[in-house]
C-alpha cells in the first residue's frame, strides 16, 4: 500500500472514529453504497463513498474522500418528531 503523509488510508475503525459513527455503521454506509452501485445506480454525493482500495479483503480510504463525503452529509441521524 502506498502511504501518502498528507493523504493517508484510513481502515474502517479510523474512518468510524474520526466521523463519530460506530464501526458496524460504517460497514452498514458501506454495504448500502455497494448495494447501490450493485443495483445499476450512480452514487450520489451524500453516499458513503467506496474503498480507494482493499488490502486483505478490508476497505480502506484515503483521508481525502472521508473528508469529502463528510462535507457532502446531509444530516446526523433522523429528524426528531414533534413531541418526542
Amino acid at each position: 500500500m502506498t502511504e501518502r503523509d498528507d493523504d493517508p488510508y484510513l481502515d474502517t475503525d479510523t474512518v468510524a472514529e474520526q466521523v463519530g459513527l460506530a464501526v458496524d455503521t460504517v460497514r452498514v454506509y458501506l454495504k448500502r453504497s455497494r448495494k447501490r452501485v450493485k443495483d445499476g445506480s450512480e452514487l450520489r454525493p451524500q453516499d458513503f463513498p467506496l474503498p480507494d482500495m482493499t488490502v486483505s479483503r478490508s476497505p480502506a480510504w484515503r483521508q481525502s474522500t472521508i473528508d469529502a463525503w463528510k462535507g457532502n452529509r446531509v444530516g446526523r441521524g433522523r429528524p426528531k418528531t414533534e413531541g418526542a
